[in-house]
């Protein structure tokens, strides 16, 4: 039975009720959706619709997969088939096939986070002259450890990469609006840096807060140190600190130490330790579910985003060389 066209029509103007903009940029798919084609059969070479979707895990790893066919590094993704009934289905059945990975949460509501046109090559050895696909892309979520299986005959390798390598600028903008995180052409002045604010206690863990399990904002559901993007009225990166941790947590007077900045994919973020060894159930939370001491060795026990973690170690690292010297 395959996919309705009904459907590929719903899903088509629902997305340009969110971008009207680009009705232009998808007049060919309007025209041939108006023709009555099925456009979901590969076989309509004047331009059939494909799907993918851009996999997300803990935040800010993004899996690309090296297609043998194209020679390019992308999401995972392909053609409808005849047993899918919806695109959103579809996506996921092809992302299962190339590497294993099902245990998607759909983001953006199950709609579409971008549809692209993109120009295919001729490829005489399988009949197919050139033609156009009309590309649906979806983002998806995946937590914790997840185990990669390549489809050998389709994929020849597939990493965990910075959202940065999205290849596409649109979707890569769109992705990280979605993940909470600042865009790459955002105001001068609007969020410029960010800051991680690594507090620990004598006996060296660290105070975190779970994240809200929201969309919308960055790497939610994982632990994580206190610290934000920067307002207008903050005067540094310090200012920066001292201000999230007052607002997350009611955290007052803690002596801050800048350690490093880091690049989080075009994104500056400022990393301070402080010491304070108070009781954490004696703050107020105010952002997050959950507030507590972490030691170390639970890091890979709990969920927390790869970068974070690692940011976390490295000031540890540096503040244990520094006592010991």
């Amino acid at each position: 039975m395959g996919i309705a066209a009904s459907h590929v029509q719903d899903v088509v103007t629902a997305y340009l009720c969110r971008h009207p903009e680009e009705r232009e940029f998808l007049r060919q798919l309007l025209d041939r959706l108006d023709a009555g084609h099925d456009l979901t059969q590969r076989t309509e070479f004047e331009g059939h619709v494909t799907i993918s979707g851009v996999v997300v895990k803990d935040g800010d790893e993004v899996l690309l997969i090296h297609h043998r066919a194209s020679g390019r590094r992308i999401q995972p993704g392909g053609h409808c088939e005849p047993s899918d009934r919806a695109l959103l289905d579809a996506v996921q059945r092809e992302i299962a096939e190339e590497t294993g990975v099902s245990d998607l949460e759909p983001c953006c509501g199950g709609a579409p986070i971008q549809i692209d046109v993109q120009p295919i090559d001729a490829q005489p050895a399988k009949g197919e002259p050139a033609h156009t696909h009309f590309d649906v892309r979806y983002l998806f979520r995946t937590r914790g450890r997840t185990e990669v299986t390549l489809q050998a005959e389709e994929v020849a390798e597939a990493e965990w990469c910075g959202l940065s390598q999205l290849g596409d600028p649109v979707l890569r903008a769109r992705v990280l609006a979605a993940l909470g995180r600042p865009q790459p052409d955002r105001p001068v002045g609007e969020d410029p840096y960010g800051t991680l604010v690594v507090i620990t206690n004598r006996t060296g863990q660290v105070l975190m807060h779970l994240r809200d399990m929201k969309e919308g904002i960055w790497a939610p559901g994982t632990w994580a140190p206190m610290g934000g993007g920067a307002e207008p009225q903050d005067a540094d990166p310090h200012a920066t600190g001292v201000r999230e941790l007052h607002e997350e947590v009611g955290l007052d007077g803690v002596e801050l130490t800048f350690m490093f900045v880091v690049d989080s994919d075009g994104y500056p973020v400022h990393i301070f330790h402080g010491r304070w060894d108070g009781d954490a159930d004696s703050l107020t939370l105010t952002e997050g579910t959950a507030l507590a001491f972490i030691a170390p060795t639970d890091f890979d026990r709990i969920p927390m985003n790869t970068s974070v973690k690692a940011d976390t170690q490295r000031v540890l690292d540096l503040v244990t060389s520094h006592d010991a010297r």
